[in-house]
């Protein structure tokens, strides 16, 4: 179920389907899919927050149709500081920027005089994967095929506002959760995305078509860890 997708973890797929709408609405297919054409082509931004147990995470990211994103992710855990952590994923390299994480590991320098507080550490593969994952449900081809392969039951589709926008409202009800689509009309933009329940989870969707190339850290404040040796 989407309900149980946390950041920073691998997204499973969505449980829910649009059923039938009134007659003043789309129908639930044709809005569906071309939401989904829309969505895949379009750079955006995201803002979300989701909650497991007693974490909370928030982040602001900047996506683009090809997966490569930016943008930056908090995490608050009760009794302890936030979290920050700046993410760049640009093809098949994520660097990550978190000072409080490399001193929570016990690193208080790096390799060539690099300063932690403003180095961009290249994550190794397995962890990048990681991160571009937690979002591959949310964003690009990704969302798209959330919303076209992956929803069931049985949801209403009414006309409404957000944000001042005419949007479509899809809603899906459930024992302890529920599901909130809000499409913005004519355009077909998913404006907003959000789960209630045990494991809620709000995602916001805006400045449509604005989002600029995905830009490297700066060359010399990037640390490439060794690889480990076969068998370490």
């Amino acid at each position: 179920m989407l309900r149980r997708a946390l950041w920073l973890t691998a997204a499973p797929p969505l449980a829910l389907l649009l059923g039938a709408c009134g007659s003043s609405a789309p129908s639930s297919q044709s809005l569906i899919q071309r939401t989904s054409q829309v969505m895949a082509q379009r750079s955006y931004r995201l803002v979300g927050s989701t909650r497991a147990g007693q974490t909370q995470i928030s982040f602001s990211v900047k996506t683009l149709p090809d997966g490569d994103f930016s943008g930056q992710v908090d995490t608050v855990v009760p009794h302890s500081p936030t979290l920050t952590t700046d993410v760049v994923a640009l093809g098949s390299k994520v660097y990550v920027l978190s000072p409080m994480a490399l001193a929570q590991l016990g690193i208080a320098a790096l390799p060539g005089h690099l300063n932690p507080a403003t180095t961009w550490v290249l994550q190794p593969v397995a962890v990048a994967a990681r991160y571009r994952h937690s979002l591959a449900a949310f964003t690009g081809p990704g969302l798209a095929a959330t919303l076209r392969h992956h929803l069931k039951g049985t949801l209403s589709v009414r006309a409404t506002e957000l944000r001042g926008k005419p949007a479509w409202l899809v809603e899906e009800g459930a024992a302890g959760s529920s599901l909130r689509l809000y499409i913005e009309r004519g355009s077909y933009d998913l404006l907003q995305l959000t789960i209630t329940g045990g494991r809620p989870i709000s995602l916001r969707y805006d400045q449509f078509g604005r989002i600029g190339a995905v830009s490297p850290p700066p060359a010399g404040h990037i640390y490439v860890p060794p690889t480990p040796a076969p068998g370490t």
